[in-house]
């Protein structure tokens, strides 16, 4: 009796961890605080409660078929076997031959019931699978038959995948588990082999009973990670290796023998609670545990201390700023809330950061808004910076920084925030070395092309002090265009504008090239020289000369004298001492009315429409009426020339000679072609008196009508060479750069060996140093009255001076003012004018043929003709 009522109050006890552990250290636990004032656990139970389908047996009777046993000794019943039937659940009325597993289960029922074995079976197991972590304090089982001559205890602490043993048992621990200590125990978790449950008395209702924590034991810290460790099971297996028998098996081998040899157990209790490591007071049914059983202990904690998880093994979301620790004793080791400064509501622990702060702070907060970063979310993302006059809480706290990404640092990062002892002002730039302005977007002076590729942010101007303004050198800090002075251009001042030179410190920077419009083919020079580009025969730095024995023609140069024409009078002209000279050639020619002239025209230079200019002296009180003018040529014109397009018509013109005039132009062109011969006809028709003459003084081919090049147009009526053209005046007054331009390109001298004193000539029109009593241009021929054409010049009459547009014929042939055409002073008088014709003339008719070149064509073109 005494060990029954020991027995009924070790089962019926509500023994709790906080029971067990205070037994183990010497003290009972407060329970009058629960959880809020430190560790708190949940009331113990019986694990098997609720958990039929959580356990299993290797072997039990009746499973397959009605299977019979027997019982070893009854003094009491007469009946000595029995059968048993597991294949219908138990029932107290209908089916009370069940022994399943689940039998073992307290329930305080008044009919007792068992699990039992097959017979004759020493190795069986029973084992119970927990769905979570629980902490496991003690077993007790009461055994219907013999306990087993051998057992052990172990558990899994990983749902299975690894087991540990807690405790062997063995009536003779030598023989069944050689290698096992038989104890005494030192540690809380040592193993060891015990016999005082193993032995074959009572042959029924013995009891075995297993403490996790032997009360034996002293333990200093009952909240280690050891014992908690010790306590930890999600799975509790019970080995039966050997079963007690009477010996007569050993002697008689018959199965009637061995229905009497079983396992039977009427009751396990697996005493222990949901394991929640001290954060939790009670335990709520996991998700798919069916929930109200009565007495069963559940395995998911009901977490305090900001914990989480299904044993409180977690810090809760967002409370990880210390490690999850378990609660012990009066210390809740509750998890603390991360610091995020309300930018986040995430974070997780970083042990690296918790030991280099001291242990004080571990948790960063992760997924930081707002445009905030850091462990606290305390300092604003690269591009922002804090906002000094808000708290760091605001949402609104981190501005975008306002820098030129191009021109800034780092891509345009700015202070994150303000910070005197380092220089750091909140949102300001920090510029590349070449860079500035609040935003960093603008060149430094000097500096220009702001660029993310250039580490300095921009780079060098690079401006010629000599053609920049002032001589600075700033430039476009976009384009790095230099600002230049009027005349330099470049984008670093270093050149002159077109048509200028000499690069220098002047006001203007550069000097104009002022390049010859006659002598150059065109305006522009070399910058450092200023030499001109000359046209072919032409020298000098504005090509302004001209080559020895080359000359500047005349814009009448090409001359058809009309005292050579066919059928013409020539008149010797009168002139006045003092006063330039009117006509060309030697004389004039005098047409009476009905009277023609015809010239033969064969060096035309180039193909071409050309307008006639007539050159007449007046000595009529009235207009001549009518000249008509016709173009004979040698045969018809083919399509695909030059003049294709030219009708009859336009080869016949008529003009009359206005009496105040000194020339007519007709007012149709005529087309001429290069190596064609033609022959101009002028008739004389019809004049008021009769017994008048005309005296004609030249004809030339003037100017087409068609516009002048608009480049040379300004410069042709600037030097009225126009009028020049028409005038029976040579146009040489003035400077070289004028009319000759309009002219042909410098020409040689030829002039002759044996009538000229040497091979120079005069540039302005081509005269020829003549031998005495020689004339002509090239000093070709004997002057009028003279003759013998030689080496010594001409022979004839004491010379005397003949008049002419183009200077003073005399014996030296002499120059005073040829730029002027005055006639020389001091000549000696030449032979008498009527000397030169066969008939004694008043005036001489000639033709002068003047072409000129379509300036249309411009300078190239102007330069092919020559």
């Amino acid at each position: 009796m005494p060990f029954c009522c020991f027995l009924l109050i070790v089962t019926l006890l509500p023994v709790s961890l906080p029971l067990v552990l205070a037994a183990a250290v010497g003290q009972e636990p407060d329970h009058s605080h629960g959880c809020a004032q430190g560790s708190c656990y949940p009331a113990t139970g019986d694990l098997l409660v609720g958990r039929e389908k959580s356990l299993k047996a290797s072997s039990t009777c009746g499973m397959r078929r009605k299977e019979p046993y027997c019982i070893v000794s009854h003094l009491q019943d007469e009946k000595k076997c029995f059968d048993c039937d597991s294949r219908r659940p138990y029932d107290p009325v209908y089916n009370t031959i069940n022994h399943r597993i689940e039998n073992v289960i307290t329930t305080f029922k008044p009919l007792k019931s068992w699990w039992q074995s097959e017979n004759g079976k020493s190795d069986v197991f029973v084992q119970l699978d927990l769905e979570a972590e629980f902490h496991f304090t003690h077993l007790i089982m009461t055994f219907k038959t013999f306990r087993p001559a051998a057992m052990l205890i172990e558990r899994s602490a990983d749902f299975g995948r690894t087991w540990q043993i807690y405790r062997y048992f063995s009536h003779d621990c030598a023989t069944a588990f050689p290698r096992i200590s038989q104890g005494p125990l030192r540690n809380i978790n040592d193993v060891i082999c015990e016999s005082r449950y193993s032995d074959i008395e009572p042959s029924t209702e013995g009891e075995v009973i297993y403490r996790v924590l032997e009360p034996a034991i002293d333990i200093e810290d009952p909240y280690s990670p050891s014992i908690q460790n010790q306590l930890k099971i999600t799975n509790l297996r019970v080995n039966f290796t050997k079963l007690h028998t009477l010996g007569d098996n050993l002697l008689d081998p018959r199965a009637e023998i061995k229905e009497k040899y079983y396992y039977a157990i009427y009751e396990l209790v697996v005493r222990g609670n949901c394991f929640c490591y001290g954060h939790a007071s009670e335990c709520a049914p996991i998700d798919g545990i069916r929930d109200g059983i009565e007495g069963m202990v559940h395995g998911r904690c009901v977490c305090n201390h900001n914990t989480k998880g299904l044993n409180c093994e977690q810090c809760d979301d967002f409370h990880n700023d210390l490690p999850w620790k378990p609660a012990e004793g009066s210390s809740t080791n509750a998890c603390k809330k991360c610091s995020c400064n309300g930018h986040s509501t995430q974070c997780h622990f970083d042990m690296a950061v918790y030991l280099a702060v001291g242990n004080l702070s571990g948790g960063v907060c992760d997924d930081c808004q707002h445009n905030t970063m850091g462990r606290n979310c305390e300092m604003c993302k690269p591009f922002y910076y804090q906002d000094p006059f808000r708290d760091i809480r605001d949402p609104r706290v981190c501005v975008a920084c306002d820098c030129d990404p191009d021109g800034s640092q780092n891509g345009g990062m700015c202070d994150s925030h303000t910070d005197p002892s380092l220089g750091m002002v909140g949102g300001q730039c920090r510029c590349k070395a070449n860079v500035e302005g609040p935003r960093c977007d603008k060149c430094k002076t000097g500096f220009f092309g702001l660029s993310p590729h250039n580490p300095q942010g921009c780079q060098p101007c690079r401006c010629d002090h000599r053609g920049t303004v002032s001589g600075s050198s700033q430039c476009d800090p976009v384009s790095g265009d230099c600002f230049c002075k009027r005349l330099v251009t470049g984008r670093s001042c270093d050149q002159c504008l077109p048509e200028h030179w000499a690069l220098s410190h002047d006001l203007n920077g550069c000097r104009g090239c002022a390049c010859d419009i006659g002598g150059a083919l065109d305006n522009h020079c070399a910058m450092e020289s200023g030499q001109c580009r000359c046209r072919s025969h032409m020298t000098g730095r504005q090509c302004t000369q001209v080559e020895s024995r080359y000359f500047f023609m005349a814009l009448d140069h090409f001359l058809y004298e009309a005292e050579l024409a066919k059928m013409g009078q020539v008149s010797p002209p009168e002139h006045q001492p003092g006063r330039p000279a009117t006509w060309t050639g030697i004389g004039f020619a005098r047409a009476p009315e009905g009277g023609t002239l015809e010239f033969l025209i064969s060096n035309v230079p180039y193909s071409m429409e050309y307008d006639l200019l007539i050159r007449y002296e007046s000595q009529m009180p009235r207009d001549w009426e009518e000249v008509r003018i016709t173009v004979i040529r040698p045969g018809p014109i083919p399509t695909s020339s030059p003049c294709g397009n030219t009708i009859p018509d336009d080869d016949r013109l008529t003009v009359s000679l206005p009496a105040g005039a000194r020339f007519v132009v007709p007012p149709h062109i005529v087309c001429l072609e290069r190596g064609v011969t033609y022959t101009l006809r002028f008739e004389f028709k019809r004049y008021h008196d009769a017994n008048r003459h005309c005296t004609i003084d030249s004809l030339h081919k003037h100017l087409p009508r068609s516009p002048l090049h608009k480049s040379l147009f300004s410069a042709y009526e600037r030097y009225r060479c126009h009028e020049g053209a028409k005038s029976d005046v040579p146009i040489w007054k003035g400077s070289v750069t004028s009319c000759r331009f309009f002219s042909v390109l410098p020409t040689a001298c030829s002039c002759d060996p044996q009538g000229s004193m040497s091979s120079m000539c005069h540039v302005r029109g081509g005269q020829c140093h003549c031998r005495p009593n020689v004339i002509g241009r090239r000093c070709d021929q004997c002057a009028p009255g003279t003759h013998g054409f030689g080496p010594s010049g001409c022979i004839g009459e004491k010379s005397r001076p003949v008049y002419g547009a183009y200077g003073v014929y005399f014996t030296p042939l002499l120059w005073s003012d040829f730029s002027n055409y005055y006639f020389a002073s001091k000549c000696s008088v030449g032979p008498p004018i009527e000397a030169l014709g066969s008939q004694h003339r008043h005036s001489m008719l000639f033709f002068i043929l003047f072409f000129f070149i379509l300036f249309g064509f411009g300078d190239k073109g102007l330069q092919s003709s020559v």
